[in-house]
């Protein structure tokens, strides 16, 4: 969602703002993992729940600037960067109950012997 709406306010970085995703397809990881020499390698799945007390507490990190994406929140403008916390809030809104943000991440484990 935050790369999505950076990528409107920054289009000549969408390549680098998604940079982050590019091994969210489990083939492609697996597909480079041979090619890097690996053996018994694995490509697992994980779904992992959290949740956050409040929508600000799951924006402070962004507001501090660690990585990439929030790094690229911050350089904008100040008016930009209310436009993209409204928008991420608004899309987080239906993973928020009773104030709180309860949401689950799915990503991908490649393990292999080099």
């Amino acid at each position: 969602m935050l790369a999505e709406a950076l990528s409107r306010h920054l289009p000549d970085q969408r390549e680098r703002l998604y940079l982050s995703f590019a091994l969210a397809d489990a083939g492609r990881l697996e597909a480079l993992l041979v090619t890097a020499g690996f053996r018994d390698r694995s490509v697992t799945r994980e779904v992992r729940e959290g949740s956050y007390d409040s929508f600000d507490a799951y924006w402070a990190p962004i507001e501090e600037g660690a990585g990439s994406l929030p790094q690229a929140y911050r350089a904008l403008p100040e008016s930009s960067r209310r436009e993209v916390r409204r928008e991420v809030q608004a899309r987080l809104a239906p993973f928020e109950s009773s104030g709180r943000l309860e949401m689950t991440v799915e990503m991908l484990i490649g393990t292999g012997q080099a």
